[in-house]
């Protein structure tokens, strides 16, 4: 039987030894995943995995693209966003702009949060962050063939 233990960056890291992915690590001990360049999404992806909250408690998978968009399409965007989170379960998908006043590209952003404060086993750790990985890639694939097809 597995055993819950308490969530780590190391359990993060224990994942991705565990499988084929390349990753590096940035100065604040979050893991970066970046994929090169894939027809079927016509895109770039980059995941982050990190553990964020006040005790790093909250495990946190973010996934953006190498894509930006401009402001007049910033509208379909969030249209397109709001449909993806009204169909699917994860991950949650919005268009981030730093500054909206100033800024004339954002990009869409994918996260999924989970609350790990009282512990987690690794298998469970690991069926989550393969499942968001997954999930994230399909949300490109969504996206560019929903783009194609049009709204």
């Amino acid at each position: 039987m597995a055993e819950v233990q308490s969530f780590s960056r190391k359990m993060i890291q224990n994942y991705l030894d565990s499988t084929d992915l390349r990753y590096l690590i940035n100065r604040e001990g979050d893991f970066i995943i970046e994929f090169a360049y894939d027809a079927e999404i016509d895109a770039e992806l980059t995941f982050s995995l990190l553990a964020g909250g006040t005790n790093n408690q909250i495990y946190v998978i973010t996934c953006h693209s190498n894509k930006r968009y401009g402001r007049e399409e910033w509208p379909r965007i969030v249209y397109l966003c709001n449909r993806w989170n009204a169909e699917r379960r994860w991950p949650k998908a919005y268009l981030y702009v730093k500054d909206p006043k100033v800024d004339q590209e954002g990009v869409i952003l994918l996260e999924e949060q989970l609350d790990l404060e009282k512990g987690v086993h690794q298998e469970l750790l690991s069926d989550f962050t393969e499942t968001v990985i997954s999930a994230g890639s399909q949300f490109w694939i969504w996206f560019k063939d929903y783009g194609v097809r049009g709204l």
